[in-house]
């Protein structure tokens, strides 16, 4: 070996002697030091760079040049810039439960390293300067430069720099003149456009040296103007190489990167994801290629193309060496094969996963696991086996925050689908709204924990008076039992003894948390010591701190942090009085003596009068609750009717009749309804809540009457009209906690189901309507909810029917290029256009020397006034949701096909600004003609429209031509005035 080695340098520099007629790079100088002087001693000193002009580049002199630029310089530099790469990449965190950057790593991280890539342009500078400016390395050292700019997000200088390497390192041969342009077809034999270079490399060429770096600056120039979001330079760049002859095959997958990479920032994903999939080959390790494989899967997965996701899914889980995306690969590729139907892959899915579960390699990520294996059983759906794996998450979760959070989070979302309210609220008070898996519903969240705190305290309270009720109704000796019972296991669990007879003064909560022990020291199974496994210490100070809390380092501390021992909801004791109640404010403790106990039972007729009190309050508060905050309606009307079974004399003057009626309209329930709408106008008739149901407009509340509660749900309707559902409906629930549902309006109502029909939930959609249909029958909107209730019961039908429905185009224009390259148009075959006769209009002109002019009244601003020429009538919508808008269309276009079935009246729609859209009725033949529909739509409107504002709409007629002028220039005051002063006052 080591003679073969000394007989091939040899050769290479014989070859490079005889056969050294290369290229290079052009004959240029530039005075390095810009304005500045050189140091005084080397004032008189040229550097390498300032002789290249005075010196011949024989073929020794660029073998010598080349071989110092390149492994005393290029590489240094090459070799450091990749290393803040690497560097960067190690940085980054990604989330794989979220849509992947398209990097792996960020160029913050990349711009944080600013001294090692200050280095890199140091050394490619100096690369530059002390060598031959003809050497073949020159261009790869200006890309190292502009890399380096790119890197540290300077990417004006950056381009400035792949510009310079695109139009002052063209390629020429020795000698050549330097008149061609970049850029041109000039020297092309066809007329393609070509900005790119040949790269025509002998092997010498390839051996000792990299490929010119013009091609390639002009695909970082690309990706620098992506960074920049001068989308348009960069698609015009990329659509060029694209189309390149000349593009060497080497780049087509790194213009493939770019335009993924451009598709992928604009939110094309579908785009995106066909260019991505002919870029894998550039990823440069196996880990990289599986990341941009998991990329694809979730690109296709939102474009909708499932069993492609599916593909990289897999592919991704098969070459990754991250654990973590692995099992996210493993998960996504599950959702995609029940998105496809097939629930046999999910289960075979979630069986591998518990599979990896079981084995050593991934015990750290067990909580991920578990988590993932939950997510996948809600898809089944199988509600009790993902409570099993995401209590295991939780368990095995040592310190990643944000899967315990999420874990939290979804127990506490199925406590509060499946009624547990208590059980919600411990589970929503254990999650950490600062962290960042669960910040985003960290509003929802606090709410919920508002509602379900106050809903916890009254079942507490009602919990605890029908316990001592119980114990109370007991036998003398069986009720001397369980009191003695109860204080036996107080003692026990704070550390008492057991013949310590308390002297009263202590207090004594009702926990029914577990006691059992657990061995924190027990053999782990591996046979090591307890302290050396971080899962068990994990593990047993969360328990230690469930059952303890967090105690300070006092003497007796086991006594002292015995009122705060959480409790443990999912545990049942058989004692009546041993599992009822967390601590409530005020009433949370009691004396710890016998005596004590026995005082809070309430055996006296007076006690026992004010227990049923605090029942009954406690109970219409708690349905109340559900009703108003929840908008629980099915635990509503089981509270309230627990309340009438219990309390049937205490009827609070017809309140709760009104309000089992007004919860079973919510649910539908129209019988139910009536019949408590029956009791509640016989029994009470006259009276505040008879009237509301017979006459929901009805209130004597002077916080109604108030007109700064008008203006709150003037504040909700407009929220609904301009489009912020989520806040109309947070709001919405917010001011009838304070005022009643009862002060809904029809147009609430009605705008409020047209968007649960924009989001797909027909069924509550459905009940809103019929909400109109009962609770406002002489309303104009009642017509338009039975409608609507009838086509959402044949959505299906329609929507299948318009999809598998073929619609032929008119045929449109042909344009192509003959042989002779001409461009030759072919028309569409004209239908024949009956022209109607219109009626002789005076025009309103002014003859004078000749000319015609136009008075001073039929003109302002840019508009002029054209009444013989065809009108349109236009409907502006000010600050209207789209889906509004479409609805008004839709209730017009029903007007037009009912009242002028024998005149086709188009409607279409428009945008005049970012805040006001337009409905153009077209056309008619004149002025005149426009007007008379003018007047019957703007008196049709508030009964077609009836859930808009007269505020948000109103009417004109406009030409055409003033109609551009109008979306041009946006001044509708102008045109106001030319109306009035046709039609005054009319407009």
């Amino acid at each position: 070996m080591p003679y073969r080695k000394h007989f091939f340098i040899p050769l290479f520099v014989i070859i490079i002697l005889f056969f050294g007629k290369s290229y290079a790079q052009p004959t240029w100088t530039f005075d390095p030091f810009g304005k500045e002087k050189k140091p005084e001693k080397y004032e008189e000193k040229l550097l390498a760079s300032e002789k290249t002009a005075d010196k011949k580049f024989t073929t020794f002199r660029q073998f010598v040049q080349n071989s110092t630029t390149h492994y005393n310089y290029y590489f240094n530099a090459n070799n450091r810039i990749n290393a803040v790469i690497e560097n960067a990449k190690i940085s980054n965190k990604d989330d794989y439960a979220k849509l992947l950057p398209f990097y792996s790593f960020s160029l913050d991280n990349t711009a944080s390293q600013q001294v090692e890539l200050d280095s890199v342009i140091y050394k490619a500078t100096a690369g530059i300067l002390l060598h031959d400016l003809r050497s073949d390395w020159v261009d790869n050292m200006y890309l190292l430069i502009g890399k380096s700019y790119y890197f540290r997000k300077e990417f004006d200088s950056a381009s400035l720099t792949f510009q310079f390497i695109n139009y002052n390192l063209f390629p020429r041969k020795r000698k050549e003149e330097d008149s061609r342009i970049v850029g041109t077809n000039e020297s092309a034999k066809s007329n393609v456009l070509s900005i790119a270079n040949k790269e025509n490399r002998n092997i010498i060429k390839k051996t000792f040296s990299l490929p010119p770096s013009r091609n390639d600056a002009l695909i970082w120039l690309a990706r620098a103007q992506i960074e920049k979001a001068e989308f348009s330079d960069a698609a015009g760049l990329i659509n060029i190489l694209m189309n390149d002859p000349n593009l060497p095959i080497r780049l087509k997958n790194d213009l493939e990167e770019v335009n993924a990479y451009w598709f992928y920032s604009q939110g094309i994903y579908d785009s995106a994801a066909i260019h991505l999939e002919k870029a894998l080959s550039n990823a440069t390790t196996k880990q990289d290629k599986a990341r941009w494989e998991y990329l694809l899967g979730q690109l296709f997965e939102m474009s909708g193309y499932y069993d492609k996701a599916s593909d990289y899914y897999a592919k991704a889980s098969k070459h990754t060496v991250d654990p973590v995306m692995d099992i996210y690969a493993r998960l996504n590729d599950a959702k995609m094969f029940r998105d496809n139907g097939n629930v046999r892959e999910l289960e075979n899915s979630i069986a591998t996963l518990l599979k990896m579960a079981r084995k050593d390699k991934y015990e750290s990520y067990r909580d991920i696991i578990y988590y993932s294996v939950g997510r996948m059983s809600l898809q089944k759906p199988d509600t009790a086996g993902c409570k099993v794996y995401f209590n295991k998450s939780i368990r095995y979760n040592i310190d990643n925050a944000g899967f315990r959070n999420k874990a939290f989070l979804q127990l506490a979302d199925i406590a509060y689908s499946e009624r547990e309210y208590k059980k919600a609220s411990a589970l929503y008070d254990s999650l950490q709204l600062d962290d960042p898996s669960v910040k985003d519903q960290a509003i929802r969240i606090e709410e919920r924990r508002n509602s379900l705190t106050n809903i916890v305290t009254q079942i507490d309270i009602i919990d605890r008076e029908d316990s001592l009720q119980k114990v109370a109704s007991m036998l003398p000796a069986e009720r001397d039992a369980i009191i003695k019972k109860i204080l036996k296991k107080y003692r026990k669990d704070n550390g008492l003894k057991e013949e310590d007879n308390s002297s009263g003064n202590g207090l004594i909560t009702f926990n029914n948390a577990s006691k059992e022990q657990s061995d924190l020291f027990g053999s782990s199974g591996k046979g090591e010591w307890y302290f050396y496994n971080p899962t068990r210490k994990s593990r047993g100070f969360t328990d230690f701190k469930s059952k303890w809390g967090k105690r300070d380092n006092v003497d007796n501390w086991r006594r002292k942090s015995a009122i705060a021992i959480k409790l443990n909801l999912n545990n049942n004791v058989d004692d009546p009085l041993d599992n009822k109640n967390e601590p409530v404010a005020g009433t949370n403790t009691i004396d710890s003596s016998y005596e004590g106990l026995m005082s809070n039972l309430p055996l006296t007729p007076e006690k026992i009068d004010s227990s049923n009190l605090m029942i009954a309050e406690s109970l219409i508060i708690l349905a109340r609750l559900f009703q108003n905050n929840l908008e629980d309606y099915i635990e509503a009307i089981n509270t309230y009717e627990n309340y009438l079974q219990r309390f049937p004399d205490k009827l609070l003057d017809g309140e709760v009749y009104l309000s089992l009626y007004f919860c079973y309209t919510k649910i539908g329930n129209t019988a139910k309804a009536e019949y408590y709408k029956n009791l509640l106008t016989s029994n009470f008739a006259g009276s505040k809540s008879a009237n509301k149901a017979t006459n929901p407009s009805f209130t004597d509340d002077p916080n109604v009457k108030n007109p700064a509660v008008t203006k709150r749900y003037e504040h909700i309707y407009n929220l609904f009209i301009e489009g912020e559902f989520s806040e109309a409906l947070d709001a919405k629930k917010k001011a009838d906690s304070l005022y009643g549902n009862n002060y809904w309006t029809p147009q609430l109502l009605y705008i409020e189901a047209i968007n649960h029909i924009k989001e797909k939930n027909d069924s509550i959609a459905i009940t809103v309507l019929n909400n109109i249909i009962l609770l406002y029958p002489d309303s104009p909107l009642k017509g338009k909810a039975e409608t609507m209730i009838d086509v959402l019961k044949r959505r299906e039908a329609i929507e299948t029917y318009l999809t598998s429905l073929e619609v032929t185009r008119v045929e449109e224009d042909k344009i192509f290029i003959s042989e002779n390259n001409t461009i030759v148009i072919q028309k569409a075959p004209e239908k024949p256009v009956v022209v109607k006769a219109i009626a002789p209009v005076i025009k309103p002109q002014i003859q004078n020397t000749g000319a015609v002019l136009t008075p001073p009244s039929m003109m302002s601003g840019a508009f002029i006034w054209k009444p013989d020429t065809a009108q349109y009538v236009i409907m502006i919508l000010d600050k209207v949701d789209g889906v509004y808008v479409n609805e008004a269309k839709n209730a017009f276009t029903r007007y037009n096909r009912e009242k002028y079935y024998n005149k086709t009246i188009a409607i279409n729609k428009d945008i005049l600004d970012a805040q006001r859209s337009l409905l153009i009725f077209e056309s008619f033949t004149d002025a005149n003609e426009a007007v008379l529909y003018y007047d019957k739509i703007k008196k049709a409107a508030p009964i077609e429209v009836s859930w808009l504002q007269p505020n948000k709409y109103s009417f004109l007629i406009i030409s055409a031509a003033n109609l551009q002028v109008l979306k041009t220039g946006k001044d509708i005051n102008a045109y106001k005035i030319l109306l009035n002063n046709q039609y005054p006052g009319k407009f």
